[in-house]
C-alpha cells in the first residue's frame, strides 16, 4: 500500500466495521450498492498515488459514509484505524482486499452481495482485537476470488 494512503485504508477498515456491525443487528440488513462501489474505488486505490484532492475526497467520502450508516442504522461509528498498529495476518488480509476490490472493479459489477459481504467483514476483521476473524476471512479468498471471476 502507498503509505501516504494508510488513512484512507484505516478509514476503509473503520466504514467496514460500521457496516458489518449493522448486518448483524439489524435483521436482513443488506446494504445497497453505494457503500460497495466507494470501498471497492477507495481498497482498489490505495496502491495508487493519488493527488492530495484525490484522497482528501475519497476520504471525505467514506467518513461521511461512516456517519451516515451510523446515523441511519442506529449503530455506533468506528473509527479511522491506525494502520501502523495493525500487522501479521491482518496486513495480509488487507492485501488481499484490494486484491479482490481490484478484481471485482474490472467486471463493472459491484453488487454481488456475498463477495461485498465478505469485504465489509473482512474490513471488520481487521479493526478487531485478535487475529481469529481474520484467520476466518483469509480462509475464504480463494473461494471469494473464484466467486468474482464468475461475476
Amino acid at each position: 500500500m502507498n503509505a501516504q494512503n494508510a488513512q484512507l485504508a484505516g478509514a476503509l477498515i473503520g466504514l467496514g466495521a460500521t457496516i458489518t456491525q449493522a448486518m448483524d443487528e439489524i435483521e436482513d440488513f443488506v446494504p445497497c450498492g453505494h457503500p460497495a462501489s466507494i470501498v471497492i474505488d477507495g481498497l482498489s486505490s490505495l496502491d495508487a498515488s493519488l493527488s492530495d484532492e484525490q484522497r482528501s475526497e475519497q476520504l471525505d467520502t467514506v467518513t461521511n459514509l461512516i456517519n451516515h450508516v451510523s446515523e441511519k442504522r442506529g449503530v455506533p461509528a468506528h473509527s479511522i484505524v491506525d494502520i501502523d498498529a495493525i500487522g501479521g495476518i491482518k496486513t495480509k488480509l488487507l492485501g488481499e482486499l484490494q486484491d479482490v476490490a481490484t478484481a471485482v472493479k474490472e467486471t463493472t459489477n459491484l453488487d454481488h452481495q456475498g463477495v461485498n459481504a465478505w469485504i465489509y467483514r473482512s474490513l471488520a476483521a481487521i479493526e478487531t482485537n485478535g487475529t481469529l476473524e481474520a484467520a476466518e476471512r483469509m480462509a475464504e479468498v480463494q473461494v471469494i476470488k473464484a466467486a468474482v471471476k464468475t461475476i
